[in-house]
């Protein structure tokens, strides 16, 4: 069977288009004296097609191959990194950006669906969990190594095009473990009506299982997403932390962290059943929050708690995946772990704003306080109907 590290190399692309944009654009944005809102819109642009890809899956799920879908999607996203890096940053060119941003970003989303069908055709059951964590690694490396990476290259080689070559490189030659994976088999026979009905059929039967309607539900809270990790750089102040400590702490240490998290998620997921390793996961990032919050206010806190915090995001994006593929199994996987995702991504975006307000209201106590209430009542509420369903 397919070793599991390979879908890290394979999912790679797919964080890179989050940590382009949310670290190199932003950076260069601020440089080209845009206000802060400018960068919003594009790192929110980079995110957007994750809470709604599931309305598009069932294509990935019907058409082309998943290694086509995998070679036509990889290509859009290395074609949009070079224009990323070639096209200058400026208010008059911000909107062209923002739109090369959302190519890149929806393209993809079908790197996603193509990967989700190879991972469970390819990988041995009682590794699931492992290749899960590994799938995530690609991923969060991607979006905080990958996008650190991509902004030292635009600073220090001699033409902008030359690191958006070297990006379009890297990105094309993740196509490469696709060589060792076997296609799984499309959904249904016939016309692309059956087909489609195909889909609805498999989606409704993980539905009306008990386990798959407990999943969704806990797929849709708002926790486990690390709201806090987005507002570290902006909050370290509070710590007394200095610039370089933050370039260090939420750069190499954040990347190492994640990577770690997401691998011991997948490991834990081997050794629990799925929705309960994601419970426990999310429970860990609200103790670690608790923490932070009750922390002396010196640096040393902000290097070790920030990095435990962000271990524990790696943990719960592992375990949610390992939740999501264990009831994705038989047809339309894409359109099922898009769904899986979809809720997580949607449950979240009322916990980012709330997370934004509370800070401006009460300061960091406000907005740690505010998700630790959160995680709280959310893991109470599950727990509670879930002994119900289940007893």
């Amino acid at each position: 069977m397919t070793h599991p590290a390979l879908f890290g190399i394979l999912y790679f692309p797919y964080g890179l288009m989050i940590g382009v944009p949310a670290v190199m654009l932003g950076w260069l944005a601020t440089r080209a004296g845009l206000p802060v809102s400018a960068v919003a819109t594009i790192v929110g642009t980079a995110f957007a097609p994750a809470a709604f890809k599931f309305l598009w899956a069932p294509v990935g799920d019907l058409t082309l191959s998943r290694k086509r879908w995998y070679v036509l999607a990889n290509a859009c996203c290395a074609l949009a990194f070079f224009a990323m890096c070639v096209v200058p940053m400026s208010a008059r060119t911000l909107p062209l950006l923002t739109g090369i941003v959302l190519a890149g970003a929806l393209s993809a989303t079908f790197i996603a669906f193509a990967l989700q069908g190879l991972l469970l055709h390819n990988c041995d059951p009682a590794l699931l969990g492992r290749a899960a964590g590994f799938y995530q690694t690609g991923n969060m490396v991607g979006q905080t190594l990958g996008g650190g990476a991509a902004l030292y290259l635009v600073r220090h080689l001699a033409a902008p095009w030359m690191a958006g070559a070297v990006l379009a490189a890297v990105v094309l030659a993740c196509n490469l473990p696709l060589l060792t994976l076997r296609e799984p088999p499309r959904v249904g026979e016939g016309r692309i009506g059956d087909r489609a009905r195909d889909v609805w059929r498999e989606l409704r039967t993980m539905v009306s299982k008990i386990d798959g309607r407990l999943a969704l539900l806990l797929a849709f809270l708002p926790i486990g997403t690390g709201n806090a990790q987005f507002l570290f750089s902006a909050v370290a102040r509070e710590w007394n932390a200095g610039p370089d400590m933050v370039s260090l702490v939420l750069g190499l240490v954040a990347g190492s962290a994640i990577t770690i998290g997401t691998l011991a998620g997948g490991w834990f997921e081997d050794r629990l059943p799925p929705r309960r390793a994601y419970f426990w996961a999310c429970a860990a990032q609200g103790v670690f929050a608790l923490l932070l919050l009750v922390s002396p206010r010196e640096p040393w806190a902000f290097a070790v708690l920030t990095a435990s915090y962000t271990l524990t995001l790696g943990a719960c994006t592992a375990a949610l995946t390992g939740m999501a593929l264990a009831l994705a199994k038989g047809g339309a996987a894409s359109t099922k772990v898009s769904l899986f995702i979809a809720f997580n991504t949607l449950g979240s975006l009322g916990l980012v704003k709330g997370a934004g307000w509370a800070h401006d209201a009460w300061g960091m106590t406000g907005m740690l306080g505010a998700e630790i209430i959160t995680v709280t009542v959310a893991l109470a509420v599950f727990r509670g109907i879930s002994r119900r369903v289940l007893a």
